[in-house]
């Protein structure tokens, strides 16, 4: 044998010895990574979801946590919220949701949580209506007037829901929308209305959810928020026979905030035809500002001109007319403008005849915020067959919830027999 070749392969073994030991350390004092540990639990509250819970990783740091909440929105946690966790979410329509919450340790190993779970619109309860607002014969009429106030809501679905059971659930005969939008960029459904006009979504809703055919027609006079088609709209499960929508305002100008028009609707009942005005009247901006007044008085003429070339058996001029009949002289002139020749009654006052009385009342108010006051009205034209049975302001908290900025005035009117 050569004692080279033997040599080799001595030194050989022994390196391949030496190599083993020392690998066979390495295993021996290897630790194994822990992944970190998840644990969520939810809260769902109508289409609100809330989730609490830890992310802990005991032998590291967590570098990541993912929530996606199985609508295309995914939230990514600050690192000042791994300990205690604590997010919520609103979902726009209801549906059974996946969510899955994915957390990432320092070294790279992750924990999933998967979460199913079911959402939907809150009840509505109609318990605070007064029970003397809901029909009990059939010559009897609800007429409500609300202002949407412009796409400027939050969970703005839930809102249409809770407005689409009122109508529903009431059997709301005709119902009148200011700052009723859609947006400039929606695809166009079919003449000039888009695929998101308020009033088309709370007709198909109508339709949907009660099956009755609610007619619709609408048309805008300004760009709100530079973005949205403001306008008015009239809807009602009465066939349409006559419409015509108009500016009342001096400015003509979409771009113009001022421009306010006025849309009206005859409609086939069966004591006759009945006459639906929905108007949104401009502020007034100065003591000497005539404006408000002009659109009001203009208002006032198309009234007139439409009863002039149908009979009528019934008039109602509804909105939000942006004047309070308890502010001081010259700021309640609108109002006094619409009512003062006593040609036309206003309906909530019939019912509550101290709601003008100073100083004003809150429970009387139809807008809050800044400047809270009484502005929004369904106006009936002097009429001796038709009376007022009752009047209610009913979207506000303690009645059957918020669903804008405006409180909304529903009245019921009933023809004498």
């Amino acid at each position: 044998m050569n004692y080279r070749i033997v040599n080799i392969r001595f030194f050989l073994i022994q390196a391949v010895v030496v190599m083993f030991l020392g690998c066979s350390d390495d295993i021996s004092n290897a630790k194994i990574n822990q992944k970190p540990i998840l644990n969520i639990t939810y809260n769902v509250d109508a289409l609100n979801v809330t989730i609490e819970g830890r992310v802990i990783d005991y032998d590291g740091t967590v570098s990541k946590v993912k929530i996606d909440w199985g609508d295309n929105k995914i939230d990514i946690l600050l690192e000042s919220e791994f300990l205690n966790i604590e997010e919520s979410h609103t979902y726009l329509n209801p549906a059974t949701y996946n969510i899955l919450i994915t957390t990432i340790d320092n070294d790279g190993d992750s924990t999933n949580q998967s979460l199913s779970l079911v959402v939907d619109f809150k009840d509505v309860s109609l318990d605070n209506i007064k029970e003397s607002m809901f029909k009990t014969s059939d010559n009897e009429y609800l007429i409500l007037t609300v202002n949407l106030h412009t796409y400027q809501e939050n969970m703005q679905n839930e809102k249409f829901h809770m407005l689409t059971e009122a109508i529903g659930k009431m059997d709301i005969d005709f119902i009148a929308f200011q700052e009723c939008a859609q947006n400039k960029s929606a695809s166009i459904y079919e003449g000039i209305i888009r695929e998101d006009n308020m009033a088309l979504i709370i007709s198909n809703n109508l339709k949907e959810n009660y099956d009755v055919d609610y007619n619709f027609v609408w048309n805008w006079a300004h760009y709100g928020w530079d973005v949205w088609e403001e306008g008015v709209a009239i809807l009602s499960k009465y066939p349409l026979q006559d419409s015509e929508d108009k500016y009342i305002s001096t400015s003509t100008n979409t771009s113009n905030i001022a421009s306010r028009k006025v849309i009206y609707g005859a409609y086939l009942i069966p004591e006759g035809k009945i006459n639906i005005f929905s108007a949104h009247t401009h502020w007034r901006t100065s003591e000497t500002d005539e404006e408000q007044n002009k659109q009001i008085k203009n208002v006032k003429q198309m009234v007139e001109e439409k009863e002039a070339l149908n009979s009528v058996i019934a008039t109602f001029v509804c909105g939000d007319f942006n004047g309070n009949p308890t502010s001081d002289y010259p700021w309640s002139e609108g109002y006094n403008t619409m009512v003062n020749n006593g040609v036309f009654v206003d309906t909530y006052l019939e019912i509550y005849p101290d709601a003008n009385t100073k100083p004003a009342q809150s429970i009387y108010n139809t807008i809050g915020g800044t400047y809270p006051g009484r502005i929004d009205y369904i106006f009936m034209k002097n009429n001796t067959s038709l009376k007022v049975l009752d009047s209610q302001i009913i979207f506000t908290d303690d009645i059957i919830g918020k669903i804008s900025d405006h409180n909304a005035v529903l009245t019921k009117v009933g023809f004498i027999q």
